[in-house]
């Protein structure tokens, strides 16, 4: 009778070993991560490019010009600012800075000492931050963004014939660009209009300028066009009129530009304002980078 107690008694406690090991088995189980249930990163909205892109300002212009900009590509889109290129008014271009080669979404801000510098000369100046860079680092195309008379200047720069190995341009953000004129220097608010054919009714000389070389500009580029409209009445941003900055669009006929316009109105699309606008600064994010 004991003997059989015994046997009893050490049944029961094996069959609750039993139990509780495959409760613990169980519970391990479930609790231990599968490959279905790991999750993944999550992936950045912003690609991760070595391209660099140039930030250029305009006229009266300096590096505060763009700092709102870059600013917002940083944060936003993961950029880095690697190198200020400061071209002094001897045209002497000195960089500061450390381009890694593992920086994503390089930005090399452009300043001009001699800020009232005519189109040819910026244009020239220009032309030369990007040889001086390339000798030091490799690259094959690059993106400006360009704020006012920068935008001028980046597109004669384009149209201008450079030497052998030259990189090319690839996306090209004009933002305020005075292509046919400024308020109150030569033209006038709602003077201008587009006749039927898509040109300016009215040429002024930024305009003159680009159309004697509009040919050379390179094809296959893609444009994103920034407008600002008070809509105050004038139709204008208080300084470029819209026909004066849509005009870029005729102007590049034919050159298989990829063209994309982004307006914006109010206040904030005053022509200084548009540089500090934090939609605006968006925008060119997502164009230059986003997936």
């Amino acid at each position: 009778m004991l003997r059989k107690l015994k046997f009893l008694k050490w049944l029961v406690l094996a069959l609750v070993l039993v139990v509780g090991l495959s409760g613990c088995t169980k519970a391990a189980t479930s609790t231990a991560p599968t490959a279905s249930h790991v999750s993944k990163k999550k992936q950045s909205p912003y690609l991760k490019s070595t391209r660099p892109t140039l930030y250029v300002h305009g006229f009266q212009g300096s590096a505060k010009s763009t700092n709102t900009l870059i600013k917002h590509a940083e944060k936003t889109a993961h950029a880095n600012k690697v190198l200020v290129a400061t071209v002094s008014t001897t045209g002497t271009v000195t960089l500061t800075g450390h381009w890694s080669a593992q920086a994503r979404n390089p930005i090399i801000q452009v300043v001009f000492k001699n800020n009232l510098a005519q189109y040819d000369q910026q244009s020239a100046w220009l032309a030369k931050v990007i040889t001086t860079v390339q000798a030091q680092h490799a690259f094959k195309t690059y993106n400006i963004v360009a704020h006012s008379a920068g935008c001028v200047a980046s597109v004669n720069m384009a149209m201008t014939t450079q030497a052998n190995g030259f990189p090319k341009l690839k996306k090209l953000v004009t933002i305020a660009g005075p292509f046919d004129g400024v308020v109150g220097e030569d033209d006038v608010a709602n003077q201008n209009t587009f006749l039927s054919s898509g040109a300016p009714k009215y040429l002024h000389a930024a305009y003159d300028l680009l159309a004697a070389k509009r040919t050379h500009f390179p094809r296959g580029v893609q444009l994103l066009n920034v407008v600002g409209n008070l809509d105050d009445g004038t139709n204008s941003d208080s300084l470029v009129t819209n026909v004066s900055a849509r005009s870029i669009k005729y102007l590049l006929r034919g050159r298989d530009v990829h063209y994309t316009e982004a307006d914006f109105h109010g206040k904030k699309a005053q022509h200084m304002q548009l540089h500090e606008n934090a939609k605006v600064a968006l925008t060119v994010n997502r164009y230059l980078w986003h997936r």
